[in-house]
C-alpha cells in the first residue's frame, strides 16, 4: 500500500500545484484564442449552413412548381390516349372483316384509316403545346399581326449595332463600368425629338444564339430573373413568337405590376460573319387579359437584345468566341410615376441586369458545345 502512494501520490504537493498553476496561465491566453477561433468559425458555418438551407428550399419550390406543370401535361396525354385508344378499339370492331384473313384492297384501306387516326392524334398534340426541341432556324411566317412592328425594331437595332457610339454626335457616354457602357441615344421621328438608353457590353464564352436563347427562353428566364413572379404563355404566333402574360413581384409601397407582351426572336445571317441573333419584347394587347382587369397595375415595355457573335477562328473553343450586346428597354411602369425617376432607375439597373445575365450564360453553356 506504502509503495503504491508513492509511486502514484494522491495529494500533489505545493511544488506540483505551483507548476499546474503556472502551466495554467501559461496557457490560458492560448486557450481564449482557440476557443474564439472555434467560437468565430462555429457562427460561420451555421450562417452558412442557413444560407445554403434558404437556396435549397428556393430550388425545391422552383421543382416542385415544374413538377406540377409536367404532372397536367401529362394527365392530359394520358386522357388524350385513352380516347384515342377507345376510338381506335371501336373502329376495329365496327370496321374490321371478320374472318382471320384480309383480301389486298381491305388491307391497304384499314392501313390508310390507322394512319389517318395517327396523323389526327399528332395534331392533338401539337395543340396542348407540348414542348419539343426544334433547330435553330428562323421562321418563315410573316403574316401574324406583331411581324411588322417587329421589323421595324429589328432594322433599327441592326443599324444601330454598326454605329461607332463614340463617333457619332447623336450618342452620350452616360456611364462605363469595364466593358459595359449606358449610352443617351437621340433621333427625330416624326418632327420629335426622342432619346432613349442604349447600352453595350461584350460577354466572353457565349455566342449570340445562346445569349438570345437565355434571353428568350421562357423557362431558363425564370432561373435567372428573379424580378418575375408568374410567366404564362397566351398565344403562339409563330416557332419564333408568342404572347405572354408575365407577374412581376410587388417592390413595396408600389402596386404589384403585370405585362402583357410579344416576344420575337430572329436570326440574321450577316455576309462572311455567323448569325446574329436579335430578340424583340413588345407590349400588346389579348383578348384573354383585357387591362384592367387583372387586378395589377398594367406596364408596358419596348425591349431589344441584339446579339452578335465574334470568333475569328475556325475551330474555337469556348475562349475564342464572345457575344457583342447591344441592349435597350423602354418601360414605362403604369401608374403615376415621375420620368425622370424611370431614366434613373434605368440608368442604374442597365448593368446589374446585363451583368445578371451574362453570369448565368457563361454558366449555363459551359459544358455544351458552341451553338451558332
Amino acid at each position: 500500500s506504502s509503495g503504491i502512494n508513492a509511486e502514484w501520490p494522491l495529494r500533489p504537493g505545493s511544488q506540483q500545484l505551483s507548476e499546474i498553476r503556472s502551466t495554467l496561465n501559461h496557457e490560458s491566453p492560448k486557450l481564449k484564442q482557440k476557443l474564439a477561433t472555434i467560437q468565430a468559425t462555429v457562427s460561420g458555418i451555421v450562417a452558412t449552413s442557413t444560407n445554403c438551407i434558404e437556396i435549397f428550399n428556393e430550388r425545391e419550390q422552383y421543382w416542385q412548381d415544374q413538377i406540377a406543370v409536367e404532372k397536367e401535361k401529362s394527365q392530359k396525354l394520358e386522357i388524350l390516349y385513352s380516347a384515342t385508344n377507345r376510338e381506335n378499339t371501336e373502329l376495329i370492331k365496327h370496321n374490321a372483316p371478320q374472318g382471320p384473313h384480309l383480301n389486298e384492297d381491305e388491307f391497304f384501306d384499314a392501313i390508310e384509316e390507322t394512319l389517318d387516326k395517327m396523323d389526327n392524334l399528332e395534331e392533338k398534340l401539337q395543340n396542348l403545346e407540348v414542348e419539343v426541341k426544334k433547330p435553330d432556324t428562323s421562321s418563315d411566317k410573316k403574316d401574324h399581326r406583331m411581324y411588322n412592328q417587329m421589323q421595324e425594331l429589328i432594322n433599327k437595332y441592326v443599324e444601330l449595332s454598326k454605329q461607332d457610339p463614340e463617333a457619332e454626335p447623336s450618342w452620350q457616354c452616360l456611364s462605363k463600368s469595364g466593358v459595359t457602357k449606358i449610352y443617351r441615344k437621340e433621333e427625330e421621328k416624326d418632327g420629335v425629338l426622342l432619346d432613349y438608353l442604349v447600352a453595350t457590353t461584350t460577354v466572353e464564352g457565349v455566342t449570340a444564339a445562346e445569349m438570345s436563347e437565355v434571353f428568350h427562353n421562357g423557362k431558363l428566364k425564370l432561373e435567372w430573373d428573379h424580378t418575375i413572379e408568374a410567366d404564362k404563355k397566351l398565344e403562339t404566333l409563330d416557332d419564333y413568337c408568342a404572347v405572354y402574360h408575365q407577374i412581376l413581384k410587388r417592390v413595396w409601397p408600389t402596386a404589384q405590376r403585370d405585362l402583357v407582351y410579344a416576344s420575337h426572336k430572329q436570326r440574321l445571317d450577316m455576309p462572311g460573319e455567323h448569325p446574329s441573333w436579335i430578340v424583340c419584347n413588345v407590349s400588346c394587347d389579348h383578348p384573354s387579359v383585357p387591362e384592367g382587369t387583372s387586378g395589377y397595375t398594367r406596364a408596358t415595355i419596348e425591349v431589344v437584345l441584339f446579339c452578335q457573335t465574334v470568333c475569328d477562328k475556325t475551330d474555337p473553343t469556348r475562349k475564342d468566341v464572345s457575344c457583342k450586346i447591344v441592349y435597350s428597354a423602354s418601360v414605362n411602369p403604369g401608374g403615376w410615376a415621375p420620368a425622370s425617376a424611370v431614366r434613373a432607375i434605368s440608368q442604374r439597373e442597365y448593368p446589374k441586369f446585363l451583368k445578371k445575365i451574362a453570369t448565368f450564360a457563361i454558366d449555363h453553356v459551359k459544358k455544351s458545345e458552341i451553338k451558332y
